[in-house]
């Protein structure tokens, strides 16, 4: 019986090694493939284009004003405006936000503050929602920066060119990004090695996901927009996830632009990186289900499927050590790719330490996303619930 068992247990992880490899192979073409037909493109003439940049903050993290300054670094044709917001009037962002106000406006950039009190339990989307509100039909495309992404040099005009091409339908537009570690901990380097060193990794996960959209750095026409009724994002977790959802039954269409972006790390605990990931997977357990066992199945497969064979190994050790050979070489090229398509340094060692790193953070926050139902948010306690929908916890 256990023969019996082991010689199946090989052949499983022959099986899912081999699908490990080619997926892996597989995205890291895609990924060079999007960046080959974006490069190819032709690019609309943005000048005179009017552009609204918002940038909703919460609390005062490390670099934010830095961050919020670097808006007038932005490389672009367009007519900016840029507006920054809290959703409390004694939130720590706001005095940040008024001493950067006063460089961006001596830079030349048209800028202004505003206060929203939440509408709704998604506490960034009922701030951007207001803001929608209020400019009207005064910009007609508008752009998110989340208030850790660093924009100095930053090439926006790329981002927004999808929108503007008259044989396509675009609706949106996203950007991948990478996250500059600046902290020593574990925790830190959890996060970078999910982030940069695996398929969870933005920019290599922007080749196979391009039809999707994250929320962190986008641009979209005001139409589209208007269409998918965004006020109504509040109640949901991933209000990027539900307002992808919304383009695409509007018939809208959802590019991603490969331009790097760089986003601030910070020091959290290991404990704080994992409930990260874990909020995520949870709006991923409340919005797509169908995706979630997609997870163990292939974003951190590595240490199960390596189980695996060795367990298969009783019975057929020439069949197991070829399996365990193509889980490793699967992990290893994505990685590598992941490492490169995020501007970082590439070295087999260092992508064999983040593998492990890495799936050992996502493997907890997958068994956190299936056992809780609640997770907090710049210190607010929040609640999914059926169909995904968001309330608060408080």
């Amino acid at each position: 019986m256990l023969t019996t068992a082991s010689s199946v247990a090989a052949i499983v992880a022959l099986a899912w090694g081999a699908v490990l490899a080619w997926l892996a192979i597989g995205a890291a073409l895609q990924r060079a493939l999007l960046q080959r037909r974006f490069d190819a493109r032709t690019r609309p003439k943005l000048a005179g284009r009017r552009v609204l940049i918002m940038r909703p903050c919460a609390g005062d993290e490390p670099g934010l004003l830095d961050n919020l300054v670097s808006t007038a670094a932005l490389e672009t044709q367009a007519r900016v405006t840029l507006v920054m917001m809290v959703d409390a009037a004694d939130d720590g962002a706001r005095p940040v936000i008024e001493a950067a106000l006063a460089r961006l406006r001596a830079a030349g950039l048209e800028a202004r503050f505003e206060l929203h009190p939440p509408t709704g339990p998604n506490r960034k989307a009922s701030m951007l929602a207001a803001v929608l509100d209020g400019d009207a039909d005064a910009h007609e495309l508008v752009v998110n920066v989340d208030s850790n992404v660093d924009l100095d040099g930053y090439p926006l005009d790329e981002v927004i060119a999808p929108l503007l091409d008259e044989g396509e339908r675009v609706g949106a537009s996203w950007a991948p990004w990478s996250e500059r570690r600046t902290q020593p901990g574990l925790g830190p380097r959890a996060s970078e090695a999910v982030l940069g060193a695996s398929l969870t990794a933005f920019p290599l996960l922007c080749g196979i996901y391009s039809y999707g959209l994250v929320g962190k750095i986008w641009a979209a026409r005001r139409e589209a927009l208007d269409a998918c009724e965004f006020a109504g994002l509040t109640h949901y977790l991933g209000e990027d996830l539900e307002m992808a959802r919304r383009l695409r039954e509007r018939g809208w269409g959802i590019v991603a632009a490969p331009v790097l972006a760089r986003a601030r790390g910070g020091d959290p605990s290991f404990a704080q990186v994992v409930d990260r990931l874990g909020r995520w997977m949870l709006a991923v357990r409340g919005q797509r289900p169908l995706l979630l066992p997609t997870y163990p199945l292939f974003f951190f497969a590595t240490p199960l499927a390596l189980a695996l064979a060795g367990f298969g190994l009783v019975a057929r050790p020439l069949l197991a050590a070829i399996a365990a050979g193509l889980i490793v070489f699967a992990r290893v090229v994505v990685a590598i790719a992941a490492q490169y398509w995020s501007a970082r340094n590439i070295g087999p060692l260092r992508a064999l330490f983040e593998a492990v790193l890495g799936d050992v953070a996502l493997g907890l926050a997958w068994v956190r996303a299936l056992t809780r139902r609640e997770v907090a948010w710049r210190g607010h306690k929040l609640r999914v619930g059926p169909g995904g929908r968001l309330s608060s916890a408080d």
